[in-house]
């Protein structure tokens, strides 16, 4: 998820859509993606809650939706260092991410909850939090372009972050959301993609039923 060990960073090399060609196979990302292994060994009080606060495939529209992967991690030991980082580490703080695929059809969803130390520090950390990503050198989509889109917060946020990417396959063009957001003293963050394509409509929707999960 690379300089010391208390910054946090999304997943998104573990279903990453997209490919930037200019982040292939350096250094620093292999330096990231062995910590973020390494965050998720040993004991992480507190995973059990954080997991049962992110949302199942009954909370995700259409479907039926399946639970491809879960994964827990220590937050604030993989990324640049940052206060807040810092501040989540020495709290004990676990991040929760959870991924889905629709049975029927070709779209995919996964979601992100890292408590934080306090409402400031989640405002803090969704501050460049497009930056702070692994990309999947494997994927086989191709990244064609991106832009971070204005949206208004979604129900129970007090500030949010939006991304839209179109990507190329052999299964033709794409369009991948992400969608970041504080809600109290946690950072959220949701991917979403595959066909039919996601609208920011039902993004914010779904973002709105995560951050009624979490405690405030």
């Amino acid at each position: 998820m690379p300089r010391t060990a208390a910054g946090f960073t999304v997943p998104r090399h573990l279903v990453s859509q997209a490919i930037n060609p200019r982040s292939w196979n350096t250094a620093p990302m292999e330096l990231r993606r062995a910590r973020f292994v390494v965050a998720q060994l040993g004991r992480k009080p507190g995973k059990r809650d954080v997991l049962a606060a992110l949302v199942g495939c009954g909370d995700l529209p259409g479907g039926p939706w399946r639970v491809v992967d879960q994964r827990t991690w220590r937050s604030g030991v993989i990324g640049p260092s940052t206060p807040w980082g810092e501040r989540a580490r020495q709290a004990g703080s676990v991040t929760a991410w959870r991924s889905f695929r629709d049975a029927t059809a070709s779209r995919r969803a996964w979601v992100q909850v890292t408590p934080l130390a306090s409402a400031q520090d989640a405002s803090d950390a969704l501050t460049g939090i497009g930056e702070r990503t692994l990309l999947n050198v494997n994927s086989k989509v191709r990244l064609v372009s991106e832009t971070d889109v204005h949206i208004e917060p979604f129900t129970g946020a007090s500030a949010a972050w939006a991304r839209e990417q179109h990507t190329e396959s052999g299964a033709g063009p794409g369009v991948v959301l992400m969608l970041a957001g504080a809600v109290s003293e946690c950072l959220m963050v949701m991917c979403l993609s595959g066909t039919p394509a996601w609208d920011w409509q039902s993004a914010s929707e779904l973002a709105s039923v995560q951050a009624a999960r979490l405690p405030t």
